[in-house]
């Protein structure tokens, strides 16, 4: 094979491979849907240890975490560095505000979803993402299940 008919092959093989790892909304609903579930079976302390240790809680392009009404993040599946660390004033690739606009949404309505450019996780570039978001009920805090376009 030369070298260009190879390069198309290689393309092809890294472009099926992207687009097998993409997610899409219905898929980052159904994971927040899941995480939800998580919190009421084991409390906002027990699940936040589980999706920080990432296992299921980390699909490639997405990922969930947990955040009070300040923004500290209490769980992160995708970076563990994360938790307990404030997000309040951090900034997307674009200057936005983009975690306060989350607490705002979650505070006027159970769930909402806030657009981003941000790191993904699995490509290392910054990219468009959404975080679709719930409040755990009873507390001061929500789940956020982040997805890349």
């Amino acid at each position: 094979m030369s070298f260009v008919p190879r390069m198309l092959a290689l393309t092809a093989l890294s472009l099926a491979t992207m687009a097998s790892q993409a997610a899409s909304r219905e898929e980052a609903q159904a994971l927040l849907k899941s995480a939800l579930a998580e919190v009421q079976a084991k409390g906002v302390e027990g699940a936040s240890s589980e999706f920080s240790a990432g296992g299921n809680w980390n699909k490639g392009t997405m990922y969930v975490f947990v955040a009070d009404l300040k923004a500290n993040i209490l769980a992160h599946s995708a970076n563990a560095k994360l938790v307990g660390k404030n997000l309040w004033e951090v900034k997307d690739a674009t200057g936005k505000l983009f975690v306060q606009e989350q607490v705002r949404q979650v505070q006027a309505a159970p769930q909402g979803a806030v657009q981003m450019r941000w790191m993904n996780p699995s490509t290392k570039q910054i990219g468009d993402a959404e975080a679709v978001i719930g409040r755990i009920p009873g507390k001061d805090a929500y789940i956020g299940a982040v997805w890349f376009k």
